[in-house]
């Protein structure tokens, strides 16, 4: 295998003129995608142009057959001024067929985690390599199923990848594919133009777009935009923001800010986000619940503005849980009908059906009962039975029976799945605040556990098994002073991490069985 040593900067003229001159070393380009990006045609658009270009070029591919349709891999070795001198001369320049960590010089991903990965490879060097990505997340199966946010960092991905390129060209280029409705890898290629890492004109990738003949007006208008986007410095921003969830309807209330004002500044615009979330929810005094409830950590010592915010957020979700009424009420938004039909690009004019696949168990729809019938009704029920549906939001008789739920919102305090909800948020708060009289720290983690208790069917049921553990076998016995105390924090945080990472709860029942064996003496150095 070369060495990055063997290609010392200064024997790459590429870098260094514009004339053309052929060049000893290959330019290397490493393209990181998923499958159904558009990969493969973007390496053949480079290929060709290149080609025309008058350099001599080989591409390699690995097809991906993983999650998320599959991670896809495109390497091509680039020799300037090559392909003329192969003609005259019946030359061929021996190239690699797959890229060595350390000798790439240009790796551009479709998506923000592709590029951390090729970071984590080796493929993305400071003293060499130019990183062209774009900063939209396509989340992996491993970061959905996580119980609570298992979201990857993107902020630190980003820094990453700044860390450790040449030149990092980062920006939202699904966003801007969106916008030009055109395919992303023909935004990428325009981006690839306007950074200028590879010694081949503009037009020699539109002409590679027109030669290859399908949707070329689209990727036309895709390419000017990437072009456009790289042009104006577009390309130096950080990761694409995560989406606002905006209520709908009337949001002004003059009762609003004076009730805010009773809270930290800087915990005042979560609060915010939850009260407009909590109206949309279940009405004006459902928000006004929620403050009060925030209230009353106000003041208390270790409850500063972090602690009141992160104890706000994790409310609001806890108080607009997903039952099947709030499922029909958001399936039903205007918002969403319109943005189902922006990504299915349709025209003015034509006719969009959206089928909703639907499979509710008997405790989504046996939760719609009074307390006493439904505990009454699950009783006789088998747990493990659940209801495939079908229902075609767009047509009359599916919107009705969507619009038929959705109009239980003034029924639902009255229904079992209700009750429960609210007997769990006035078990967590009350744990929040002895834990918070005895350690602040580790109050902060009890907050956190909130977190794993989201979803609905399976993944509700297992993670409100994991929290119920985590109370009951640590947070509960440190609190009655049964577990040495001086452990507190970290022990729940160490479960909180255990029942995310496996819910089905292995790993945390072995954690909970650690720490309960702290209580016993002699057993900590051991442990």
């Amino acid at each position: 295998m070369r060495s990055a040593a063997a290609r010392p900067r200064a024997a790459r003229p590429w870098r260094r003129r514009s004339d053309g001159v052929a060049a000893s070393e290959p330019i290397t380009v490493l393209i990181a995608a998923l499958g159904g990006e558009g990969g493969g045609v973007l390496a053949a658009w480079l290929h060709a142009a290149a080609v025309a270009s008058g350099h001599f070029v080989q591409g390699t591919s690995i097809p991906g057959v993983a999650q998320r349709t599959g991670a896809t891999t495109y390497y091509l070795e680039i020799v300037p001024g090559a392909g003329e001198r192969h003609r005259a001369a019946a030359g061929r320049p021996v190239l690699a067929l797959n890229a060595a960590p350390g000798e790439v010089d240009l790796v551009v991903a479709s998506e923000l985690l592709e590029a951390a990965r090729a970071v984590a490879a080796g493929y993305v060097t400071p003293d060499r390599t130019v990183l062209l990505a774009s900063s939209a997340r396509v989340f992996t199966v491993e970061e959905r199923m996580a119980a609570g946010d298992g979201r990857f960092d993107a902020e630190r991905m980003l820094t990453l990848a700044r860390r450790f390129s040449r030149r990092a060209l980062i920006a939202d280029l699904a966003a801007i594919a969106a916008r030009a409705e055109s395919p992303l890898n023909a935004v990428l290629l325009g981006a690839i133009a306007a950074s200028g890492a590879l010694p081949i004109p503009a037009e020699a990738f539109r002409d590679a777009i027109r030669a290859e003949g399908k949707a070329v007006e689209a990727n036309l208008r895709g390419f000017e935009a990437g072009a456009a986007a790289g042009a104006a410095g577009g390309m130096e921003e950080g990761p694409a923001p995560a989406p606002a969830a905006a209520a709908e309807g009337p949001q002004d209330d003059p009762g609003e800010d004076a009730r805010l004002a009773a809270f930290p500044a800087e915990a005042r615009p979560v609060l915010a986000q939850g009260v407009a979330r909590l109206t949309d929810y279940q009405g004006r005094a459902w928000a006004w619940r929620y403050l009060a409830r925030v209230h009353r950590f106000v003041g208390v010592p270790g409850a500063d503005a972090a602690f009141i915010a992160e104890l706000a957020r994790q409310l609001a979700l806890r108080m607009s849980v997903e039952d099947v009424i709030r499922v029909a009420q958001l399936k039903l938004r205007a918002s969403r009908l319109a943005r189902v039909a922006r990504e299915a690009r349709a025209r003015p004019g034509d006719i969009v059906d959206v089928t909703e696949y639907l499979k509710p168990g008997p405790e989504e729809i046996l939760g719609l009962l009074p307390p006493r019938l439904g505990r009454w009704a699950l009783a006789r029920v088998r747990r493990d039975r659940a209801w495939a549906l079908e229902v075609t939001t767009t047509r009359l008789w599916g919107f009705l029976r969507l619009k038929a739920l959705a109009g239980l919102r003034p029924w639902r305090p009255r229904t079992l799945r209700f009750a429960e909800e609210e007997a769990w948020v006035e078990r967590w708060l009350a744990l929040v605040e002895r834990t918070l009289a005895l350690d602040p720290t580790a109050a902060r983690e009890v907050v956190a556990s909130a977190a794993l208790v989201r979803g609905y069917a399976d993944t509700y049921k297992r993670g409100l098994a994991n929290w119920q553990r985590i109370a009951q076998g640590i947070v509960e016995p440190m609190i009655a002073g049964a577990l040495p105390r001086a452990h507190f924090a970290d022990a729940v945080l160490q479960a909180r991490l255990a029942a995310a990472r496996d819910p089905e709860g292995d790993t945390l029942a072995e954690t909970i069985a650690a720490v309960a064996r702290l209580a016993a003496p002699g057993k900590l150095a051991a442990e």
